[in-house]
This record gives C-alpha cells, sequence and structure tokens, in this order.
C-alpha cells in the first residue's frame, strides 16, 4: 500500500501536478492579498519628497502657450504615468541665431514663435542617480520627455531639477 501510484496520483486519487499547481495558486492569492491589503498605503506615499522640475518647450505657437494651464496635470505619454502638475508658466520669445550680411551673427525673435518654460510639481524620490516621478518614471536634467495634459502634447526639455523637501529643510 504507497503512497503513490503507478500514475503519480497520491492516494490514487490526486495528482503530484495538481498540488503543485494549487500550492502555486494559493502562494499567489496570498501575495496578492499581502501587497493590496497588508501594506500600509500611506507608507509610501510618506517617503516621497516634493521634487519641482522645469521643462523647456521649444518654438511653439500661441495656441499651444495658451493651452499651457497652471494647474494642469500633466503625464509621460509614453506609459501615461502622472508627472506632476504646472505650478508656473513662463513665456519667452523664441530665438535663432542669423548671419547677416556682412558675416556678423546676431539673436533674433522668432516671430509668432515661443520658448515656454514650466514649472512642474510631483511626489518622487532621489537616488544617487537622478530623480524619479512618483517614484517610478526618471526626470533627469537635458533628458527629453514627451508630455502631455488634457490640452496639449509636447516635447519638453528637463532644464532644471530640484528636491524641494531638502531644500525647506
Amino acid at each position: 500500500d504507497m503512497l503513490l501510484d503507478e500514475k503519480g496520483r497520491l492516494f490514487g486519487k490526486i495528482s503530484i501536478v495538481d498540488i503543485g499547481v494549487l500550492l502555486l495558486i494559493a502562494v499567489l492569492i496570498g501575495g496578492v492579498y499581502f501587497k493590496f491589503f497588508m501594506v500600509d498605503k500611506d507608507q509610501n506615499a510618506a517617503k516621497f519628497d516634493t521634487i519641482e522640475y522645469k521643462v523647456l518647450v521649444e518654438e511653439v505657437r500661441q495656441q499651444s502657450v495658451d493651452a499651457i494651464e497652471i494647474g494642469a496635470d500633466i503625464y509621460d505619454v509614453k506609459t501615461n504615468s502622472p508627472m506632476g502638475s504646472i505650478t508656473d508658466v513662463e513665456v519667452l520669445p523664441a530665438t535663432d541665431q542669423l548671419t547677416k550680411a556682412d558675416g556678423t551673427m546676431v539673436i533674433a525673435e522668432k516671430p509668432e514663435r515661443f520658448n515656454v518654460l514650466i514649472t512642474i510639481r510631483v511626489p518622487g524620490i532621489e537616488t544617487k542617480y537622478g530623480f524619479r516621478a512618483n517614484g517610478r518614471l526618471d526626470i533627469n536634467r537635458e533628458s527629453q520627455q514627451v508630455m502631455d495634459t488634457r490640452m496639449i502634447e509636447m516635447v519638453a526639455k528637463i532644464v532644471d531639477v530640484k528636491n524641494l523637501s531638502k531644500a525647506q529643510q
């Protein structure tokens, strides 16, 4: 009288594979329960600092400038992850280097084009490698970021990042 019969079943009724599958399902259910119900949700939020960063959107038309609103939530286009909300918008004339007939270089304003410096605040973390919005998306100086609000999609260059929580301490 063996525990396993010739077909690999326990007591001639349950297959070892079935037991393995049931154990795996039990572990997965336990993991999901632990992740969503046992871990304190406020614990993560408390660890986030306030990250403030500035992005430059270059050579846009007036209607694009008008679509960039203070208070608007902004998202990463690729992942649709939140990247914070706009706290300030500074509009500057777009300029270009031109060479005059005598060979001198001048900076000239481009008609009907603007550069927009947008200040954004987001809960995030600072690591030794840089900053991460909501602990997920990298915010690094000089990097390009395709972002959108409900009004506009834009390609922005991150020009400045700082940890406001550290600045206030």
